[in-house]
Formats: C-alpha cells, structure tokens, sequence
C-alpha cells in the first residue's frame, strides 16, 4: 500500500509538470471502486442474458482477475474445421456486442482448438483455424453489432491451451472461443 501523502505529492508533482490538475488519493480510490462496481455489474447482466436464453450448457461466464470471460464451446459456436458463426449462437454475440458497443471496456476474443489436425484445405494448420475463429466472432461484433473495431484484439492459440486434458471426450470442451471484456 502506498504512502496517501507520498502518493498525492508524487500527483501533484506530475500534474504540475504535465500542466494539469492534481487529482487525490482518495478520488482515485472512489473512481476505481466505482468502476470496479460498473463492470461487476456488467458481468451480472452477462450472466442474465446467458440464463434467460438458456445457454448454460454452452456459455459459462467468469469475473476474473482477465476481466468478464465469456467462453463459448466450440460445438455451439463453429462446426468441426470451420470458422463461419453458427446462427443459434449468433444472437448472444449480437447481445454481448451491444451491450459492450456503450461501455469503455477493450474485448479480447480468443480461439481455440482441440489436438486433432486439420485436414489441410482453408485451414492449414490448428494456428489458422483458431485465429479465424477469433476474427469471425470479432467480424460479428464489429459489422452487425457496430462495436468499434479499435476495441478489439483477435489471438488464435491452437490447442496450446486446454481447459481440459486431451482426450477424445474432452475435445468440444477443448474446442472453443473466450470473449474477454476488460
């Protein structure tokens, strides 16, 4: 914990040099819990929406130190090889989107694959197929729920991050997209 009077001088010192306005401690605090209590929320609206669609089996939604983390299974999301939104999942991006589209926050859409190889074709590689999955959810976002595009961060990961051991019953779990809001 730092010094409140140390820390409002070192402010002020900064402020004075950048020729802006001290601000104290203490309304840094207040700024940050209220933040901290706007974005808690927002992730309670998440979970709502998630609830209400009844999509518990394929969305579970996490407060984390990352941020809101929607993870999406990819059985619900893309089919097997491919990088084209499903339409039965594609209004809970649209949702999310518009949500977000009012909010400050940064969204970082990740992919994810399970350890089967692709079989050559559009997709390469597990590299590229997880990267266009993270792209096609941003795609959604940004040209249908009018997100900026500013906002984002795609990143394709492979199967170098599982959430569940390799095997042949764990690969749809394996095989998915995370929306972070952060």
């Amino acid at each position: 914990s730092p010094d409140p009077g140390k820390f409002d001088q070192a402010i002020k010192s900064i402020a004075d040099a950048l020729g802006a306005a001290p601000v104290s401690t203490e309304t840094l605090m207040v700024a940050e819990k209220e933040s901290e209590a706007s974005f808690e929320n927002l992730g309670n609206q998440v979970k709502e929406i998630i609830n209400e669609g009844n999509m518990q089996d394929v969305v579970e939604v996490e407060v984390n130190e990352k941020g809101i983390v929607l993870n999406i299974v990819g059985g619900a999301l893309f089919k097997s090889g491919g990088a084209r939104v499903t339409k039965g999942i594609k209004p809970l991006i649209l949702e999310v989107g518009l949500m977000v589209k009012k909010l400050p926050y940064k969204i970082i859409v990740e992919g994810h694959t399970d350890s089967s190889k692709t079989r050559g074709g559009r997709y390469p590689s597990n590299w590229e197929l997880s990267a266009a999955r993270a792209a096609a959810v941003v795609r959604v976002m940004v040209e249908e729920a009018g997100v900026g595009p500013e906002r984002f961060s795609a990143v394709g990961y492979a199967e170098f991050r599982p959430l569940y051991a390799q095997t042949k019953a764990n690969r749809a779990k394996n095989r998915r997209v995370e929306i972070i809001i952060s």
